[in-house]
């Protein structure tokens, strides 16, 4: 197709797009919706031109603007009067030759495009020279006649690929980053822990911590498999969704997904004037078509235009705790800093405990808790030595923090016993105490700033920071509430600046357990798997934990919208490999032992109280329980007419000998621990059966 010397490639049929400026997104027609796509004179169809309608308001010849949409017959500027002005009738498009080109992408045609043959059309070779847009719509391309040459035209370079190009030079960009590969292959160790043999004595290596060295990040595992490759199956639930958007007259469809490790977010573009509920009210349609287990519509995606549809993936990929920690998560100079998993797009999430400052964590079991509290404990020990982080865990089920036993980090060795959890509550608020104090008299208002001046003045001594974890807060709350509730309260209320900070978990996320006051003191929440919208509400503050995968799928909340996070995996073998490491480096250094808490324990005024019953009155009651076969606190006051608060003293006490066993929750009582024949002897009354 030829005029006047222009060459004109045609695809298909010349139209103009139809644009609807009144907003952005799908247009709508009657059948259903299909998106337009406008050709920009500087790019083609690959960006969208914004500027399509000539502007009237100003000085513009409106007779030449719009004769582009006028009939042939109702032009008022005819086609010749256009050649005899501008030499030709396509004068719009004069932006496409080769100087305006050059000087709007300072990019020489010669130097992009590569021509291996020659295209014949009607015995006449086109000139490919210039680059061309890929089709993907009917489009048309122009392109004006080269001006005359004075000088002999040069051999044409467009077979020739030039390393210059900005096109053939992005590839070598990437790799700087192989370098840092084969360093960190060079720091694989090949040690046996069993092996080592410490240079010095654990005592002498705990009073040098200048020779204290951090575990290596070689330790841990990688994953093998990559999670950008997307398989078929994202593609066929895509147009699920799209066909389940067609049979109930959603005027919508799926404009983007994005696939993480466990799941994938399809994004929904919406018509102008479609309501958002009408993708949220189709939810056990989309769970049906797509058999899936669970999924969660976000309606809309918070800061987004589009409404988000997440599905598990058909199989999922696990995230390792070697993935998301490197030298420059150790060297970031944040002691606190934790690494948690990756999000939906890869990325890895970070949080600062000195930022929550608190934080709750609740899920059901088997729901990827106890390895989250693992991941935060690692990361706080890859990071920290024993002179800048102490440690104090708590663990009523015995078996989950046993890793952690005679490492230099603790205050004190794991406590198991909720009494004694309630104890060391109490110091932790006394040493709250006695370091704002020492922040009071140095003049500075948190404990940055103290060590800071502390590393210039050797009058004052270097204060670490002390984070506590509870691993099952339930525990705690059945057998000594109120202490247990009155101690994190006043913790979470102030203990930020002083470098205490708390970390809870339970599976039993009800009110009883995690109460208001507690709640209203800890604003970071990380919510795994529950079993119903209450217990989620009770951890979040809003329903979508109930919707969750399970096995590591979280939600994290801070002070903002929930973000969901694909936890990470450590083994229990990493774990071992990283306590055994830091045990060989350092021995333990307690600030305080068992043998303290229980003394203290014996001091408290509910045992002083209780040890001053007479020994007649125990031996009374004691006997009257094996009898029974079980104890509780209203039948002693029944049977002997005590008030509350003291038949509670004794049965503390007979807790204390071991007569009695602890409190189990349930409604039969407490469980007789000895005989009757075992009880005198305790009491020096042996030959006294007869009496019953």
């Amino acid at each position: 197709m030829k005029n006047k010397g222009r060459k004109i490639i045609v695809e298909e049929k010349f139209k103009i797009p139809q644009i609807d400026a009144r907003y952005e997104g799908l247009k709508k027609t009657k059948p259903g919706f299909e998106r337009t796509i406008a050709a920009s004179p500087y790019f083609g169809s690959k960006v969208k031109d914004k500027i399509l309608v000539p502007d009237n308001k100003g000085t513009v010849d409106v007779d030449k603007a719009y004769d582009a949409f006028r009939p042939k017959t109702e032009k008022h500027i005819s086609d010749e009067e256009l050649i005899r002005q501008h030499g030709t009738k396509y004068y719009d498009f004069k932006i496409l030759n080769e100087q305006k080109r050059e000087e709007v992408l300072g990019i020489k045609y010669e130097e992009e495009v590569k021509v291996e043959a020659p295209i014949e059309q009607d015995d006449e070779t086109l000139d490919l020279s210039f680059r061309t847009v890929k089709p993907t719509e009917s489009h048309i391309y122009y392109r004006d006649p080269e001006p005359k040459r004075t000088e002999p035209v040069p051999t044409p370079i467009v077979k020739k690929t030039i390393p210059t190009s900005p096109v053939t030079e992005p590839a070598p960009e990437l790799t700087p980053t192989q370098p840092v590969k084969e360093k960190e292959v060079k720091l694989n160790l090949d040690f046996d822990l069993d092996d080592l043999e410490p240079t010095a004595s654990p005592e002498e290596v705990a009073e040098s911590p200048n020779n204290y060295q951090l575990p290596p990040l070689s330790l841990f595992k990688h994953s093998e498999t990559s999670t950008d490759e997307v398989p078929e199956w994202v593609i066929e639930k895509k147009e699920v969704i799209n066909k389940l958007l067609r049979d109930f007259d959603v005027e919508g469809e799926v404009v983007n997904y994005v696939k993480g490790p466990a799941f994938t977010r399809y994004e929904i573009m919406l018509q102008s004037g479609v309501k958002v509920n009408k993708v949220s009210n189709l939810y056990d349609n989309f769970q049906m078509e797509l058999r899936a287990k669970s999924i969660r519509i976000l309606a809309p995606i918070p800061g987004k235009k589009t409404v988000g549809i997440e599905v598990p993936n058909d199989k999922a990929e696990t995230v390792y705790f070697g993935d998301i920690v490197d030298e420059s998560f150790v060297e970031d100079n944040r002691p606190l800093r934790v690494a948690l998993g990756k999000n939906i797009d890869g990325e890895t999430i970070y949080k600062a405990i000195d930022d929550m400052p608190h934080l709750l964590v609740g899920g059901a079991t088997k729901s990827g808790k106890s390895v989250c509290m693992n991941t935060i404990l690692i990361s706080l020990l890859v990071k920290n030595k024993p002179s800048d982080l102490k440690l104090i865990l708590v663990d009523p089920k015995k078996v989950e923090m046993s890793f952690y036993e005679e490492i230099p980090h603790l205050v004190t060795p794991v406590i198991n016993e909720p009494e004694m959890a309630s104890i060391a509550l109490k110091w932790s608020v006394d040493e709250m105490e006695r370091r704002y104090d020492r922040l009071a008299k140095a003049h500075v208002k948190n404990i940055e700033d103290y060590n800071r001046k502390a590393s210039n003045n050797p009058t004052l001594e270097h204060m670490p920071y002390i984070v506590i974890v509870i691993d099952e807060l339930a525990d705690l709350m059945m057998t000594c509430s109120s202490d247990v509730e009155d101690s994190i309260k006043r913790i979470t209320q102030k203990a930020r600046a002083a470098g205490i900070h708390l970390i809870v978990a339970t599976q039993r996320p009800t009110v009883q357990i995690v109460s208001g006051n507690i709640k209203a003191n800890i604003p970071c929440r990380i919510g795994f798997r529950v079993a119903s919208f209450v217990d989620s509400n009770t951890i979040l503050d809003e329903g979508g934990a109930e919707t969750l995968l399970g096995k590591g799928d979280m939600l994290i909340k801070d002070n903002d919208e929930p973000i969901r996070v694909q936890g990470a995996y450590i083994s229990d073998d990493e774990i071992n490999d990283v306590c055994d490491f830091i045990r060989a480096e350092a021995g333990p250094d307690y600030i305080f032992t068992h043998a303290d808490l229980q003394k203290q324990m014996a001091e408290a005024p509910q045992y002083k109280e209780a040890a001053q019953e007479a020994e007649s009155t125990i031996y009374e009651v004691a006997k009257y329980c094996i009898i029974e076969g079980q104890a509780s606190i209203n039948s002693i006051q029944n049977s002997f007419g005590f008030g509350f608060n003291r038949a509670q003293r004794i049965v503390s006490l007979l807790e204390q000998r071991r007569i009695l066993g602890p409190k189990t929750g349930s409604t039969k009582g407490r469980e007789v621990l000895v005989t009757l024949a075992e009880l005198d002897r305790m009491f020096g009354r042996e030959g006294n059966e007869e009496e019953l």
